[in-house]
């Protein structure tokens, strides 16, 4: 004989099933935000970044998270970049460690560009993204670099000469006042050596004159200050003694 509930039973076992979608539901992702967030640079091109990630409900942030770096150029501050800028460049993998501090050293983006750290947000933290801190390191850059001659006899002269500029407001300008150092690196040789630093004048324009008795490599070189960052041509220029 085939089995019914009665309906006092039926109605007994209804009452009594509830969907799991409401016996266990889902916990809502907490709200977070980064603070504390700091970037520094070195002359070098260095970059440190520093923060926090934090639940609001002020629940504690595991180790692990992972975080985006992202730079905008100061010419364009609503284009956002994520670091590493070049694809050829290693991976950065910045991580909270436990309680959700983060910091890394990397090399830098844009000069005097901005920075925000973004949060990809997760099962247990919601997105976010940092405040944005502005690189306060400028970029500096010599132009009009000119080596005359290039083809001379052993212990002739030659001049060297340029004109150094830097971008405080988006826009280079002349930057006086400054050591440009003129060094050279005789051929077939590795080691580098400056021959003469002049010092910029109220234009940028620097310039040195020496005897050259060998073959040699020459490039400037601005070593940067505590608001500038360094800079040195990608090639050199060479000089044929003859």
């Amino acid at each position: 004989m085939r089995r019914t509930f009665s309906t006092l039973g039926a109605a007994t076992l209804a009452a009594s099933l509830v969907a799991p979608a409401t016996a266990h539901a889902a916990a809502e992702p907490a709200a977070s935000k980064i603070v504390d967030f700091k970037v520094s640079t070195t002359k070098d091109a260095w970059l440190t970044v520093s923060g926090r990630l934090t639940a609001v409900d002020g629940s504690t942030v595991s180790a692990g998270k992972d975080l985006i770096i992202e730079n905008a150029p100061a010419i364009k501050p609503n284009k956002w970049y994520r670091m590493p800028l070049s694809k050829k460049a290693k991976p950065i993998k910045l991580k909270t460690r436990e309680g959700g501090a983060f910091s890394g050293r990397y090399y830098a983006g844009f000069a005097h560009g901005w920075y925000r750290i973004r949060f990809a947000g997760g099962p247990v933290l919601k997105p976010t993204v940092s405040p944005v801190v502005r690189d306060t390191r400028i970029n500096a850059l010599a132009k009009k670099w000119k080596v005359t001659p290039r083809k001379l006899r052993k212990g002739g002269y030659v001049t060297f000469s340029g004109v150094l500029t830097h971008d405080p407001k988006n826009k280079y300008v002349p930057f006086g006042g400054q050591r440009v150092y003129i060094v050279g690196r005789i051929k077939g040789q590795k080691k580098w050596y400056w021959y003469a630093r002049p010092k910029t004048n109220s234009k940028g324009s620097f310039k040195a004159r020496f005897r050259v008795s060998k073959d040699t490599y020459f490039q400037w070189w601005y070593e940067g200050n505590a608001t500038h960052y360094y800079d040195f041509p990608l090639k050199s220029t060479f000089v044929d003694v003859r």
